[in-house]
């Protein structure tokens, strides 16, 4: 059974990083969380660290200056091989059906998810990659 070692948080809302990152470590002990506040960041990170040890990551898609579907567009000028054994789920407080087309037609995207993610949720992700 795999284990969840590193999961990156991109949301430009504190409150939903904080309660996301909470339900990450009650459920995952031990779990690596990084916190990126803005697209651009993740995307410079992404860019700077040729890791391939991400399991999962959750991505807003509304954020400012650069939205997680941009952060989606940057991620599939990379090196496959680097997502090839990572989970991506889009987040978003808004429940648009187009949101949800555009996540679906993703091919990096595993799910679209509503916020906030619950416990319940978290427990059906790890039930998916564990």
């Amino acid at each position: 059974m795999e284990r969840i070692k590193k999961v990156l948080l991109v949301d430009d809302d504190d409150i939903f990083n904080m309660l996301h990152g909470e339900v990450l470590k009650r459920l995952i002990p031990g779990v690596r969380i990084e916190i990126f506040k803005s697209g651009v960041e993740v995307t410079e990170y992404l860019q700077r660290e040729n890791e391939n040890d991400i399991d999962l990551i959750f991505l807003d898609i509304r954020m400012p200056v650069m939205g997680g579907f941009e952060v989606l567009d940057a991620m599939a000028t990379m090196d496959p091989k680097r997502f090839e054994n990572t989970r991506i789920y889009v987040l978003s407080s808004t429940l648009d059906d187009r949101d949800l087309q555009r996540a679906k037609a993703t091919p990096l995207v595993t799910d679209f998810i509503g916020k906030p993610m619950s416990f319940d949720t978290m427990r059906s992700i790890l039930g998916q990659t564990s």
